[in-house]
């Protein structure tokens, strides 16, 4: 009887399925992913550990009935296209987070991996460029050993392949004046052999953060650290020598320099054959992360978030999968990267809730991240200088190590902070008060000695808007002609624009209406 495998699917909440192996075909590993029918169509899905493997009688029943199963279509990978320890860590955010285990296996998959089509086509995401290379024979021309004539622009297309490294894109010979016509023509005399070579798309090589960053680093060279981040990268590398699985809370304030403690340690491990995961809340924040690792591990950083085209992200991927890099930084998706034994994992800006995704499979990269060490005896850095409570607690309950850098680079002061009473102001002033006197003299001073300020306000008022359910108009400010804010302790509704003012009316001025 042929065998039975488990097949994770991306469809919402929907439990791994059972399906036989066909006759002839070898059964495909955890990992590897599979078309299988689903109703009237068929899927591309993912094979899952089997519920034997996890102590389930579910599939020793579905063994006995396996008549009543059906067949896979195909199998399109012999070997697993995402490690185990990927599957399983997918496995437990369905568990934990309540989706189903082909949505978070699809959040671990490059684009464009688990198609649902009515055929089960793979539309390929591979970048190819057709090159030329000089053959023996074309050689032996060049140089005389072989009779035959050349033309001077082939005898100079023969010269540029001759004193290349490697085969050249036919697109760069055309620069060089070497048209496709030329190539030809050499190619039909079996000089030079053309064909298609695949090539991994760099987004790093058109970031122009990242080439500042770069040239930042390049002209500052090895910075010297301060003795607070020695301390810091002191207890960080001997909580790696354990080679165990470590949480460590970076408590350091802003501009302290974490990110060179978290390159410096990222030194350390690769240069022991382990792999390093970097996540940054924002795509915004990778450029500048990415240089400074890059300016280090050069071509063997990896990024991976959504700001990449799927062509990108998918090249990105394969490298990592293939063993290409050391380094891999990127946003919370990143979590799920198919670094090969991994030893450290750095959650930058920890706090951050950008780390939650908020759609399906919802789960928190942070959490996500230390459960993946843990599997993975490595070491977790979180940094922060504003750390949440959930870390600060496992601090305080001692399942974390805290590690405190409280001084900045080159001694900096930190920012002046005063905080200023605003019921002391009305009392003086008036309810009507928006700036204080305080904050009115700063701003005097900045804007008369040719500065700028950046005043960063919260969301004022107890509604954003007064409506009249009665008609559907809302009360307008006559000179920016945007809904005024009402203010229920004043009894005011406010522009927050030009501060214009008005006592909320209890009918609408527009229809009467006592429905306010």
């Amino acid at each position: 009887m042929s065998g039975v495998v488990s097949v994770a699917v991306d469809v919402p909440l929907l439990s791994a399925l059972t399906y036989r192996v066909p006759e002839g075909l070898a059964e495909p590993p955890v990992g590897a992913r599979v078309i299988a029918p689903l109703g009237r169509r068929v899927v591309t899905g993912c094979v899952v550990p089997s519920l034997s493997n996890q102590g389930g009688s579910d599939h020793a029943a579905s063994v006995r009935t396996s008549a009543k199963l059906r067949y896979l279509v195909k199998c399109l990978d012999v070997e697993p296209y995402l490690p185990r320890e990927i599957v399983e860590l997918a496995l437990w955010v369905s568990d934990y987070y309540a989706c189903g285990p082909g949505e978070a296996i699809a959040a671990a998959m490059p684009p464009l991996s688990m198609l649902k089509s009515r055929r089960g086509g793979q539309k390929s995401v591979f970048k190819t460029v057709r090159v030329a290379a000089l053959t023996d024979l074309g050689r032996n021309v060049l140089f005389g050993r072989s009779p035959g004539k050349l033309g001077p622009r082939q005898r100079l297309g023969l010269r540029l392949l001759d004193t290349a490294s490697d085969a050249l894109e036919l697109t760069v010979l055309a620069t060089q004046g070497i048209g496709r016509e030329t190539i030809e023509r050499l190619s039909r005399r079996s000089l030079v052999s053309i064909y298609s070579k695949r090539i991994d798309r760099d987004p790093l090589a058109r970031d122009s953060v990242v080439r500042d960053v770069l040239k930042g680093k390049s002209a500052n060279g090895d910075r010297e650290l301060t003795t607070g981040q020695e301390r810091a990268l002191s207890e960080l590398t001997s909580l790696w020598s354990e080679h165990a699985f470590n949480v460590a809370l970076l408590y350091g304030v802003t501009g302290s320099g974490k990110t060179e403690v978290y390159l410096r340690l990222a030194q350390e491990v690769s240069a022991s054959g382990r792999g390093v995961l970097v996540l940054v809340p924002e795509i915004a924040l990778t450029p500048a992360v990415t240089g400074t690792f890059q300016s280090i591990f050069g071509r063997r950083l990896a990024v991976q978030h959504s700001g990449l085209s799927d062509g990108e992200r998918h090249d990105q991927w394969h490298r990592i999968r293939r063993g290409d890099v050391d380094v891999v930084v990127g946003t919370r998706s990143a979590v799920f990267a198919p670094i090969e034994n991994l030893g450290l994992i750095v959650v930058d800006e920890e706090h951050d809730g950008s780390y939650k995704q908020e759609e399906t499979p919802r789960y928190h990269a942070r959490s996500v991240a230390v459960v993946r060490a843990q599997r993975a005896g490595a070491l977790v850095v979180l940094g922060s200088a504003t750390p949440s409570l959930e870390s600060y607690q496992n601090v305080r309950a001692g399942r974390y190590r805290c590690v405190v850098m409280a001084e900045r680079v080159g001694r900096r002061p930190m920012a002046s902070v005063e905080v200023v009473d605003m019921r002391k102001e009305m009392a003086e002033e008036g309810a009507d008060i928006v700036l204080s006197r305080v904050l009115r003299e700063a701003l005097s001073g900045v804007l008369g000695s040719g500065e700028q300020a950046l005043i960063l306000l919260n969301r004022r008022g107890y509604a954003s808007a007064v409506l009249c359910r009665q008609c559907g108009r809302t009360l307008e400010c006559p000179n920016c002609s945007v809904a005024l804010t009402f203010h229920r302790a004043a009894g005011r509704a406010r522009c927050h624009y030009c501060n214009y003012g008005v006592v909320n009316p209890s009918t609408c001025k527009h229809c009467a209406g006592p429905y306010l």
